[in-house]
């Protein structure tokens, strides 16, 4: 990701440049909660992006968003509020990438309501976010909002339901390759426990379990009550034709498509790597064939050819 950053610094690209410092500074947050630098990196990318000609108010409006996101962690939540609103004002529009980003926002907003005790609001703006998101189909969000949710039912006293939507958010990151980024852990672990104190562990244990077997629309409408689904006897199914070779669109190979997949799912470099155990700078290889081949120049350009092309 660095290598990319000087690459485009050397070309010049101010936006591939302000897109690389976003997708970093993403990372130093996520995965090393390194919240001083990232807030340089998406300084510097937010004056770079109103220097540009044409500002890009999708790009400023997602610099401001992650700035009120950086803001929430350090635990300013008067500038954090006051950026993230700033960043819904701007993104307005109703394309996938902006409707990707609202959801994100209202779950953010919905941190700063639970953190203030305003439990109705939280829990209000965390099913927003899920009903965007169940639109735009981006499922990679889903355990965060599904695990934002929980904590404020469970903080409403209904630990049962919590521990549903746990369940199911565990589910969905076991199926994603996509674990928790240990700068939400702290929190999560907090009222997990609390939830659990509340419920006793035995019952807990059950309850999380019964939301792992879940899909997320179940959780979301069980409320704490049972709705595991019932199992439908299948007769043995006869022997099917030998499958022909599957083909994909202008060339991509079957390894592109399981990368370009998970970029469709909103998945890092680091984590498409993870999961497909090889090398970021392999990944970075492919993506670079993909973006040519499928004549794009960004993650979001390449998830919108994804869905478009059913690929996902």
């Amino acid at each position: 990701m660095e290598e990319s950053l000087a690459l485009f610094r050397e070309l010049r690209d101010k936006r591939a440049v302000i897109d690389s410092l976003v997708l970093l500074a993403e990372e130093r947050l996520n995965s090393q909660g390194d919240a001083t630098k990232a807030r340089a990196l998406l300084e510097e990318g937010l004056a770079l992006s109103r220097e540009l000609a044409n500002t890009d108010t999708a790009k400023e409006g997602k610099l401001l968003g992650s700035l009120g996101e950086i803001s929430l962690y350090q635990g300013n939540m008067a500038l954090a509020r006051s950026l993230l609103e700033e960043s819904m004002t701007i993104l307005q529009g109703e394309d996938m990438d902006e409707l990707i980003n609202k959801a994100w926002l209202l779950s953010q907003l919905a941190k700063i309501a639970a953190v203030q005790h305003d439990y109705t609001r939280a829990r209000t703006l965390y099913e927003q976010s899920l009903a965007i998101n169940r639109e735009v189909f981006f499922r990679v969000n889903t355990p965060f909002y599904l695990e934002g949710l929980a904590s404020v039912v469970a903080a409403q006293g209904e630990p049962t339901w919590a521990a549903q939507l746990w369940g199911a958010a565990e589910a969905l990151r076991d199926t994603m390759g996509a674990p928790i980024p240990p700068v939400y852990r702290v929190d999560y672990e907090r009222a997990v426990t609390s939830a659990r104190d509340q419920l006793g562990d035995r019952a807990f244990a059950t309850t999380w379990a019964e939301g792992r077997a879940m899909t997320p629309d179940q959780a979301l409408a069980a409320k704490g009550q049972t709705m595991l689904p019932q199992q439908v006897p299948t007769e043995p199914s006869s022997p099917q034709p030998a499958k022909s070779a599957i083909t994909y669109p202008d060339g991509l190979t079957t390894r592109e498509v399981e990368v370009l997949r998970l970029v469709a799912q909103g998945l890092t470099d680091a984590h498409i790597a993870e999961h497909l155990i090889i090398s970021p700078r392999t990944v970075n290889t492919h993506l670079t064939s993909i973006y040519s081949k499928i004549q794009v120049s960004s993650r979001s350009g390449a998830t919108r050819y994804a869905i478009e092309h059913k690929l996902v």
